[in-house]
């Protein structure tokens, strides 16, 4: 991640520490991406349990690093005050 935004300076480093809430956000997002991923594969392809499973660890594999940058990203803007001009 940047240091800050390159638009408005905005710091995104914070205290130590501030980041901890971003791994419940990633824990909710990789459910949703893990349900999803089970609904698709399971009722409309069709797959086995088996199978189904092994997608949603192969999406965990491939999703892991997105999640990473998104979860920080949505709980950065969680505190997020927009400056007016």
């Amino acid at each position: 991640m940047n240091d800050s935004c390159e638009t408005c300076n905005f710091k995104f480093e914070k205290e130590p520490g501030f980041f901890f809430g971003a791994m419940f956000v990633s824990y909710a997002v990789a459910v949703a991406e893990f349900v999803g991923v089970f609904i698709i594969s399971y009722f409309f392809l069709g797959l086995s349990l088996l199978a189904s499973f092994f997608g949603i660890i192969i999406s965990a594999i491939l999703f892991s690093t997105i999640n990473f940058r998104l979860s920080r990203t949505i709980w950065i803007y969680l505190f997020y005050k927009k400056l007016e001009a």
